[in-house]
Parts: C-alpha cells; sequence; structure tokens
C-alpha cells in the first residue's frame, strides 16, 4: 500500500507501515534506448521487453529471501506457526539442486504459500506482476526506488499484446483482454484457448519477448474439439501502470437494453480514481442531476451505472474512499448565484448501481466492494473476491528477481478481516471461461437487474435562490 493510511475504514496490523507498502499504481514510461551506450550501461538499459531470467546462484538466491521474509515478514506469529527457519532448512536443498532456475522458483514459491498470506511470492522477469509490480513501486515508493531503477534503467516496460491468461486443465485460456488493446482489436476474446504463438507453447512473456514492432502469430481454438485459427496480433511495449489506466478509460460505454441506457465502467487497478472518474465522464450524467448546461450537446441520461472491479490489480488504499464519493457524494450540493449558470453540481447514483466481482477483485478493491456492500448501494454480482487484503513491500533479489512480500496486516474498524476471507456477491452468477467466445453472464445479469428497476425520482430543490 502507500507509505500512509487514511484515519478510516481501516485499523493497521502488525508491522509498522514503511514506505514499501504497495497496491498503488501509477503511469509508467518508456525506457530510453541503449544503442549509444558503453555495453554495461546497455545491459542494464535493454528495454524489459527483452529481459529475460539471469543465471544465478540459486543458494544465494534462497538465502536471500528466507532472510528477507524473516526479516520484514509481518506476522511473526505465523513464522513462528510454520516454523520458518525449520522449513526453509528442510527445502534449501531442493532448491539449490533444482534442475531449473524456474523450478528453483516454483519451489520457493510453495514454501512461501505456507505462510498462507497475500502479496507473498518470488516474481522472475518470466512472470507478468514481475513488470506491473515493478512499475507500482519504482514510480512511488522512495525506499525501493533505487533498487527498482538498478533493474530497470529509465522505466518498465514489457512486450505483449494485451491480455492475461488461465490454465485450466493444462490448456491456456485467455480469461482477460484490455480494452484497446492489439489483443481486442485483433478479436481475441475470453474463453479463447491458445493453442501456439507462432508455432511455439504460449506464455503470457515468453511468447512476445523479443518481438516488439513486429506481428505475432495466435493459433487459437474457439469451440472444445473445434477447428483451430489464426489471428494475427502487433507485439507492442506495454508500460503496465499506463495501460492499466488507458484499458479503463476505453472500456467506458453506454449499454442500450430494452429502451433503457446502462453506463458501464470496468476498472483495471485502482490507482488514485482519476481512471473511473474520466470513465465515468464519457458515459454521462445520471437523469437525477441532469445536463449540465455548459454542455454544448450534453449526453442522453442514463438509467444506471455497472462498475466491473475485475480487474488484474489492486490499489491505492484511499482509492476506495474517492470511489465511494464519485458514485454517491457525500459533500452539499451547490452552485453560483446571479451569473445563471450552475457549476459544481454533483449527484448521486445511489441505488441505481451494481458492481461487479470475481477472484480477481483483491486488495483496494476488496476494500471498496466491502464498503459498498456496507453502504447497500446496490448489489455486489458475481463471483467471491480474492480475500487478498495485505500490504505489500517489493524487494530486490539476487539475479534480477523480485521478492513482494506482505509487510502488514489490514482490518476494518469493524473488526473484520478480509485477508482469506473476500467479500461474497448479493447476487451469485458464474462466469465460465473454457470456449465463451466472449460471453458474460455476470455482466448481462448486471444489465438485466438495472433496467427492471423503477425510474429514478429526480431531486427537488431544498430551498432558496442558487441552492439545491
Amino acid at each position: 500500500m502507500l507509505p500512509h493510511l487514511p484515519p478510516a475504514p481501516l485499523h493497521r496490523k502488525g508491522a509498522s507501515l514503511s514506505a514499501r507498502l504497495l497496491v498503488c499504481l501509477a503511469a509508467a514510461v518508456l525506457l530510453a534506448s541503449a544503442a549509444t551506450l558503453p555495453a554495461q550501461e546497455a545491459e542494464r538499459a535493454r528495454p524489459e521487453a527483452e529481459r529475460a531470467p539471469a543465471a544465478v546462484d540459486l543458494g544465494k538466491l534462497f538465502d536471500a529471501v528466507v532472510e528477507r521474509t524473516a526479516k520484514s515478514f509481518w506476522d511473526k506469529d505465523r513464522l513462528v506457526q510454520v516454523g520458518w527457519q525449520k522449513r526453509a532448512a528442510e527445502v534449501r536443498p531442493s532448491v539449490v539442486e533444482a534442475p531449473s532456475p524456474e523450478e528453483a522458483a516454483r519451489r520457493i514459491n510453495a514454501l512461501l504459500a505456507e505462510l498462507k498470506t497475500s502479496h507473498t511470492a518470488l516474481l522472475t522477469p518470466d512472470d507478468v506482476e514481475f513488470y506491473i509490480l515493478a512499475d507500482v513501486f519504482g514510480g512511488l515508493v522512495r525506499e525501493t526506488r533505487h533498487e527498482i531503477v538498478e533493474l530497470f534503467w529509465g522505466g518498465v516496460t514489457y512486450a505483449g499484446i494485451g491480455h492475461f491468461s488461465v490454465k485450466i486443465d493444462g490448456r491456456d485460456f485467455v480469461d482477460a483482454v484490455l480494452e484497446g488493446s492489439p489483443a481486442e482489436r485483433a478479436g481475441l476474446k475470453v474463453g479463447d484457448e491458445i493453442l501456439a504463438v507462432d508455432g511455439a507453447p504460449h506464455h503470457l512473456i515468453r511468447s512476445f519477448r523479443g518481438k516488439i514492432g513486429h506481428v505475432a502469430t495466435l493459433t487459437v481454438r474457439r469451440a472444445k474439439d473445434g477447428p483451430s485459427e489464426k489471428l494475427e496480433v502487433p507485439v507492442v511495449s506495454i508500460a503496465p501502470l499506463h495501460a492499466l489506466s488507458q484499458a479503463t478509460r476505453a472500456s467506458a460505454r453506454v449499454i442500450q437494453h430494452e429502451g433503457k441506457r446502462i453506463g458501464y465502467v470496468h476498472v483495471w487497478a485502482s490507482i488514485d480514481g482519476s481512471a473511473l472518474g474520466e470513465a465515468l465522464a464519457e458515459v454521462g450524467p445520471a437523469p437525477w442531476f441532469g445536463p449540465s448546461p455548459n454542455a454544448p450537446s450534453p449526453p442522453a441520461p442514463l438509467d444506471g451505472l455497472i462498475i466491473d472491479m475485475r480487474g488484474k490489480i489492486g490499489g491505492n488504499i484511499v482509492t476506495p474512499k474517492h470511489y465511494l464519493e464519485l458514485i454517491a457524494p457525500r459533500g452539499p450540493r451547490w452552485r453560483l448565484r446571479g451569473s445563471g449558470v450552475r457549476e459544481s453540481v454533483t449527484g448521486s447514483v445511489r441505488g441505481r448501481t451494481a458492481v461487479l466481482i470475481d477472484h480477481h477483485t483483491r486488495s483496494a478493491a476488496e476494500l471498496f466492494v466491502h464498503a459498498y456492500k456496507g453502504e447497500k448501494q446496490g448489489p455486489l454480482m458475481g463471483s467471491k473476491t480474492a480475500g487478498a487484503v495485505s500490504s505489500g513491500g517489493l524487494f530486490a533479489m539476487p539475479g534480477g528477481n523480485l521478492l513482494y512480500l506482505a509487510v502488514a496486516g489490514l482490518e476494518m474498524i469493524d473488526g473484520e478481516v478480509l485477508e482469506g476471507r473476500g467479500v461474497a456477491p448479493d447476487i451469485e452468477v458464474a462466469r465460465p471461461i473454457p470456449y465463451a467466445h466472449g460471453a458474460d453472464p455476470v455482466l448481462e445479469a448486471a444489465v438485466e437487474y438495472l433496467v427492471r428497476l423503477p425510474a429514478p425520482r429526480a431531486p427537488e430543490p431544498l430551498g432558496g435562490r442558487g441552492q439545491w
């Protein structure tokens, strides 16, 4: 999380919050060219899209992970319960003797998993989270910035097409496509099975490394036992935080159904609320506070709003409060007097919203949906959230790897702990992935729910000139 906590709605548990606390996102910059640099500097400056796992002393890597975990992991009682040092001594030989760095990382992560805590994993340059979290910490957290700069000279990027995948029964299926990305423009859909990329097995990072500016050929299958087809997709340099913010803005649209207009925004990362705010401005005003007379061509009013929190990253700990303000402002409604021009008039969409959740909804996003549910602003729809509500720190490890570690625990003011539990939906709707061909039953259910709500009542003036 960020280096500070708001006075509410959270309490801090365990170790004091340092500047290493995670879950905030910010814009990233492209890496500078290494063409004119000396050989040593060029190696540091090469684009992260070209970065591959480096040779590493596996014993040194393991010892560094164990030492940092013992020092910085927030729940010391859990370390005692697990018998951390004893378990580390037992596991070390298998890591040192691992046939590959990839297998060594898998075995280290199996040990870390025994802590049963989110925001805790060893990340390698073959993990997409490696780049996303490096972008988070390198851009915002002072204590970590120097270490990240050493790994990513000039900024953080990786080669990709704007999709995410999940392995189900040994097969790779697309489970998310960023709006506005090359993958979306090429027609890749959630549920597509990726059989190959340029004739080789699919991997979210390795399949596109070294191919920026080229076109990758994806072989996909869209029906079980059905024929395969090929998609040509440009490979681009992705600055993670910028891409996630842009996808949120690009997701904004109005869904028209049974004569009703339902706004929709997909929040991919809870950065500072600006992406959601700008996306909401795109879909138009709600009918109960009306169009602005300053707008030359105000959009038609909305009948409801869907906020899709099935993202990939959590966010800043203060962002949930901002989200709640966006959909139900707490401050007074007002306008200028005498000029005849209305300004700064805000309205509430309370009671006419639905929020979509699933196992990808995590961290700060879970804080938001928990508060949203508690305020009874509308239904949560989908499936249970991740239950990943700790504060994470990022630490440089030998061989250019990164250790993501929970450095503080969080609980709600009422004492509820979401870590390991998550937030349950009010209306449960499953979204099967394999061969879904982009279908989204959760979104469809939310649209049906909102179009059946009675028409909202327009607010009445509070009395007095220039007041609401």
